[in-house]
């Protein structure tokens, strides 16, 4: 007759209120970084589009200025040469910086003139926003298990290192 072995070693309390809250952060941050990955990847590609386009001088015809949501917005009018023809194209900004007749640097799509913008950089912030939360969750969901690991004193097992 075999008899089984039993360990009485005292199992390490991993239900406790800052556990599940460090768990459940985790995955508040999970849900946040994929939100902010789909939420800011169609304005990244246009933009990211929008990198080979002709950069050209336009001038500003008009500015006007509006409220949206308690802030005041400005919408720049401007027109453009592509070619021989005068293309018109708007912008908003959040200053009154530029008045009519000032010029203005835009991008053209060379393919559809008519296509422009002012936006000449890549707008990076929601990447760095998304990675911010990813690492965070990485973080607090694996980290109480490591931790839980060490604690009762078995192997623990980290990520490996590239």
């Amino acid at each position: 007759m075999k008899q089984k072995k039993t360990h009485n070693q005292p199992q390490a309390k991993s239900s406790g209120f800052l556990f599940n809250f460090i768990l459940f952060m985790g995955f508040v941050f999970a849900v946040s970084a994929v939100g902010i990955f789909i939420s800011g990847y169609s304005n990244f590609q246009t933009q990211w589009d929008q990198t080979e386009w002709t950069v050209a001088t336009a001038q500003v015809v008009e500015v006007t200025d509006s409220q949206v949501n308690g802030t005041t917005v400005y919408e720049v009018e401007y027109q453009y040469e592509a070619g021989d023809t005068t293309y018109t194209g708007t912008a908003q900004r959040s200053s009154d910086d530029l008045k009519a007749g000032d010029s203005l640097t835009i991008k053209y799509n060379p393919d559809s003139p008519d296509a422009s913008t002012a936006d000449l950089t890549v707008d990076m912030a929601f990447i760095i926003q998304a990675s911010i939360s990813a690492v965070l969750a990485v973080i607090f969901l694996y980290g109480p298990s490591l931790y839980q690991k060490k604690k009762q004193g078995g192997p623990v097992r980290r990520l490996p290192l590239r």
